[in-house]
């Protein structure tokens, strides 16, 4: 038997077990990571190739899901810009080689459990191909399996649906109502045509005509990848008992679809051919552990604020039939949009075995937190989180529901450092040296739009946005074909969502004339230093005037698209918005207005700089950048996809990220010198480790990926442990 003793185990390795071993491991604990498959990445693996969503893909606006999990997106983006799944598999194999603490079990099956005094002291289990037995012993563990595989055997009681399992002898239920699973496969277009023989195990032509194009089951040649989600079975089986059931049902309605499509004569499909087809079902719903916490749909309607807030979801609540394929009567799918909001540590563990973590879709919710929770950005930051909680356990000595309220901030401080966000959390970091300085620039943005590039036509659902500043009122450019009125209703946020605009403040209207209109909006009561967002009344032959997007903070579109272009809307002689200090602001991103400085665009030596009263010892620096949060990064993605996804892939790397730069200090001699440099930077975040006495630092930009670069924040600590 191979026996590995360790101080952290990650059992699981998609989304949420990789970054919780990363993130422990860099940390400097001594971690394990298993995993019961040969690729790391689960549902968002090359196996099984579901992408990635989270936050902005629900209409959240400036919320893409950043910390480990946004690293090894935005090294996807670089490396890997067309979204092949088969290389995402490598950025995150490559992540976690690169880790010295850092061990990976791959296809290791975990199948036994040793607890000692409601402790648990090693997991066992097989690793396939190596024909050994593995032991794993470590001081704290984390079960990232999806299944809850280890609370499971820890005898941990759990959720099945809405239903309570108490220990593992009480009877499930006949019929469970659950998220069902589902098998994607990709196509391919050739130069020549290509047949198709059904297996003879496929549904038949007749069947499958009775249930695709209602519900949402749409069908055509050129679909792949998620436009196959509604190819969904099991949600009243056990999907875990009977995924060899569920499998095989899955794949006759796989077959059975491609056949109709290839053979019906209904689509231009004679060219088309299977690329790749899933053999392992992505599962949505199994168990979910009873926690400290359960977060509830209350609290993710009404943005509850947690002491031990660590991490944040912002996907639809998001439900499906039971009876998935089968089910003819309901929609196959109805999200309901919520806002941004926490979830706190509390739901990652319980104290009856309180060295047993959980990160995941098997995290402690009600089931209607459940199905906005259950996402993979989601899953992967609550991994960050879990990751982080064991360090502090490892560090004090202590169990989670045991941790004090100054050990339980300085895990929050260790996420946001490591570019996590807890939404609305005011989490002041006293070793961030940065507060105390003041801020210098080459230049600022003045926050005046740039090249003019189209107009969007005024029509039911358009909206727009912008940072409010007390007593301003900033100018919008329209124009009209004829005389009319425009209506409108004001609504404040601090983080604005296409669906849910946020407070309503209050009823606007105005009269155009025809051709161009300058319009003053007088910023609504209660919009100083909040997003204010205007839903506008249809409004026939008015458009709004756009400019290239440049600005962060600057919205406009339509609730039905995922398309923002950027308004002609600013503030008259207004030069504020991006000034340097704004790096200062908390928190570094988005949240109440945009919190980023912006070089002015004609800037060719753009540099920002920190200086102190008196030099300062300085051993880390943290830049935190701009990567365009208000843009989707999937994992993968088919070359296709359908329109009902409101999905827009990014066309190149973030323009506003700093791509090379040198980092200098302004030693007592009054010199500066180069202590770091960036070069061909891809990251949001960028950890600098230096070790130098000085009264001031600078960033001195050289290029960027395309635009005039941006930076939310810089840290700055005495100790590398910031």
């Amino acid at each position: 038997m191979n026996r590995i003793k360790t101080q952290f185990a990650v059992v699981g390795g998609g989304p949420a077990g990789v970054c919780g071993a990363l993130a422990a491991a860099r940390s400097g604990v001594q971690t394990v990571l298993i995993h019961n498959r040969p690729v790391l990445g689960g549902n968002s693996s090359s196996e099984i190739r579901v992408w990635s969503r989270g936050a902005v893909g629900a209409g959240n606006f400036y919320s893409e899901e950043m910390g480990i999990w946004g690293e090894l997106k935005l090294t996807n983006l670089y490396r890997n810009r067309e979204g092949n799944p088969v290389f995402w598999d490598e950025v995150l194999l490559d992540a976690v080689l690169a880790e010295p603490k850092l061990q990976l079990l791959l296809n290791t099956e975990i199948s036994q459990i040793v607890l000692e005094e409601n402790r648990v002291v090693s997991v066992r289990g097989y690793q396939q191909g190596t024909e050994q037995h593995v032991a794993v012993e470590a001081d704290v563990f984390l079960d990232a399996t999806g299944d809850a595989t280890l609370g499971y055997l820890a005898g941990i009681p759990y959720y099945l649906g809405e239903e309570y399992i108490p220990s593992r002898q009480t009877p499930l239920p006949q019929t469970p109502e659950l998220l069902g699973c589902s098998i994607l496969f990709y196509t391919k277009r050739e130069d020549h045509p290509v047949s198709f023989v059904a297996p003879n195990y496929a549904y038949g032509m007749e069947q499958i005509s009775r249930l695709i194009n209602h519900g949402g089951r749409v069908v055509n040649e050129k679909m792949g990848g998620s436009d196959c989600w509604w190819f969904e079975y099991g949600g009243s089986l056990d999907t875990i008992a009977r995924l060899q059931d569920i499998t095989l049902e899955l794949k006759r309605l796989v077959m059975g679809v491609w056949n109709y499509i290839k053979n019906s004569g209904l689509y231009d499909a004679e060219n088309y051919t299977l690329e790749w087809v899933g053999s392992i079902p992505g599962k949505r719903e199994s168990r979910r552990m009873e926690t400290a916490y359960l977060l509830t749909e209350d609290d993710i309607r009404e943005g509850k604020q947690f002491s031990d807030g660590a991490f944040y979801g912002g996907w639809y609540m998001d439900t499906h039939p039971a009876g998935g394929m089968h089910d003819t009567k309901e929609e196959n799918c109805v999200q309901i949009p919520v806002n941004v909001y926490q979830i706190p540590l509390g739901c990652l563990y319980q104290n009856r075995v309180p060295n047993l973590l959980f990160a995941g879709r098997n995290i402690g919710t009600q089931r209607q937190a459940f199905v906005s929770s259950r996402v993979m950005n989601t899953c992967a930051l609550a991994g960050q989180a879990a990751g982080e909680l064991a360090c502090a356990m490892i560090r004090t000595g202590k169990d989670p529901g045991q941790l004090e309220r100054e050990q339980i901030q300085q895990i929050q401080r260790k996420l946001l450092r490591s570019d996590m966000f807890i939404p609305g959390a005011d989490i002041a970091d006293p070793e961030d040296l940065s507060s105390q300085a003041k801020t210098f620039a080459s230049s600022s943005h003045d926050g005046t739009w740039g090249k003019p590039q189209g107009k969007m036509p005024v029509t039911e659902g358009s909206f727009l946005t912008f940072p409010g500043l007390e007593g301003k009122q900033p100018k919008l450019v329209v124009e009209a074909e004829r005389p009319c009125t425009m209506h409108g209703t004001w609504y404040i946020s601090p983080l604005p969502n296409r669906f849910s605009l946020g407070q309503e403040a209050s009823l606007w209207q105005t009269e155009i004339i025809p051709g161009r209109n300058e319009l003053s909006l007088p910023v609504p009561a209660g919009g100083g230093n909040r997003f204010c967002t205007l839903a506008l009344e249809a409004c026939e032959g008015v458009s709004i005037l756009c400019a290239e997007r440049e600005r962060e903070g600057f919205l406009c579109g339509r609730k039905d698209s995922p398309v923002y272009l950027e308004p002609m809307l600013a503030y008259p002689e207004e030069t504020s918005l991006y000034k340097p200090e704004r790096v200062l602001e908390f928190p570094n991103r988005p949240w109440n207005a945009p919190n980023q400085w912006k070089a002015a665009r004609e800037d060719q030596e753009p540099w920002l700089e920190l200086y102190w009263q008196q030099p300062i010892s300085i051993c880390r620096i943290r830049l935190f950048l701009d990567p365009s949060l208000n843009e989707e990064l999937p994992s993968s993605r088919a070359k296709y996809w359908q329109e009902s996804h409101h999905f827009v892939p990014r066309a190149d790397m973030p323009p506003a990220l700093i791509r090379n730069a040198a980092v200098l200090a302004l030693g007592e001699d009054g010199a500066w010198k180069e202590i770091g440099r960036l070069r061909d930077n891809c990251q949001r975040l960028v950890v600098l480790d230096v070790s130098v006495s000085a009264q001031a630092i600078r960033l001195q930009v050289e290029q960027t990926w395309g635009g005039p670069p941006a930076v939310y924040h810089i840290g700055v600590y005495s100790e590398n442990n910031g």
